[in-house]
């Protein structure tokens, strides 16, 4: 390794699901950057000071998953705005000796969506985000970062769900109790599985697409499958749709850019290489 070579990786505990090595490097090797990206496992208890001394280290930055995100975000010197209006970090880089949190998941929802779509569609299309985590704040500040007029989000638990929209406290978004869910259907034509139902080993997404027409456009972000159960019903439907896949590369390109000061390639099929992956874990 020369002293030139441009080191980046992931945290997480556990980290050795992470596909983020994979889609990486594969960047590095298309870029013929001298650069390496390795998967870094950090308890929880020590992830703060583990974070800390990024600074005193030749990593120009990490990415983070769970359950380390809001420990990347508390470690931080400066927190970018995304990272601010997330309350988490999905991404470290150091700067001038400062250690800087920023979060790329709103760009990772929105850019899938604005190639599908275009912002003005995405605009006359009302919204319903299923789902009360980390995941369904990010697509809630992500719409409302464009100006979307009309976001309805629903949930299983009451209380979370009133608690997020009073925090969020925005006039374009609306709670709607989890039973009237199929009522709210009949009026949004961007429908977004925000939760972890459907994911390999959970349980289903309990959601009637029946009234969805070729109109809607259903984002399912979980990628484990690549295809769940309700993006297989939603075509069923003629509904256009988006796989999590497309939301995890997405993410990734921003961060690749901060690590290594130059923009992935957009045509290189890392898609196929991360289906390929996975497809080997199921």
């Amino acid at each position: 390794m020369s002293k030139q070579a441009l080191i980046a990786g992931v945290c997480g505990y556990p980290v050795h699901h992470s596909l983020s090595p994979l889609l990486h490097s594969s960047w590095l090797k298309a870029l013929k950057i001298e650069g390496f990206y390795y998967s870094y496992e950090v308890r929880p208890d020590d992830a703060i000071r583990a974070f800390r001394s990024l600074k005193k280290t030749n990593i120009n930055g990490v990415n983070i998953t769970l359950p380390l995100k809001k420990h990347a975000f508390l470690a931080s010197d400066i927190q970018t705005h995304q990272a601010k209006m997330l309350g988490v970090a999905n991404c470290l880089y150091v700067r001038d000796g400062q250690l800087t949190a920023h979060n790329t998941d709103l760009e990772g929802f929105l850019d899938p969506l604005i190639n599908k779509l275009g912002v003005d569609e995405i605009l006359q299309k009302p919204a319903l985000i299923i789902g009360t985590g980390g995941v369904a704040r990010a697509a809630i500040w992500a719409l409302l970062s464009i100006n979307h007029p009309e976001i309805y989000v629903t949930g299983r638990s009451n209380d979370k769900l009133l608690s997020l929209v009073r925090e969020i406290d925005k006039k374009s978004l609306k709670p709607v109790n989890w039973k009237k869910r199929k009522d709210n259907l009949q009026n949004a034509t961007l429908i977004i599985n925000a939760t972890s139902a459907g994911m390999v080993g959970k349980s289903r997404l309990d959601l009637d697409l029946s009234c969805c027409s070729n109109k809607s456009l259903v984002y399912d972000l979980v990628y484990t499958p690549i295809e769940t159960e309700l993006l297989k019903n939603a075509k069923a439907q003629g509904c256009k749709v988006l796989g999590g896949l497309d939301m995890l590369i997405a993410q990734a390109r921003p961060s690749f850019e901060l690590f290594y000061n130059q923009e992935p390639p957009r045509n290189l099929n890392v898609r196929k290489k991360l289906i390929k992956a996975l497809d080997g874990r199921l």
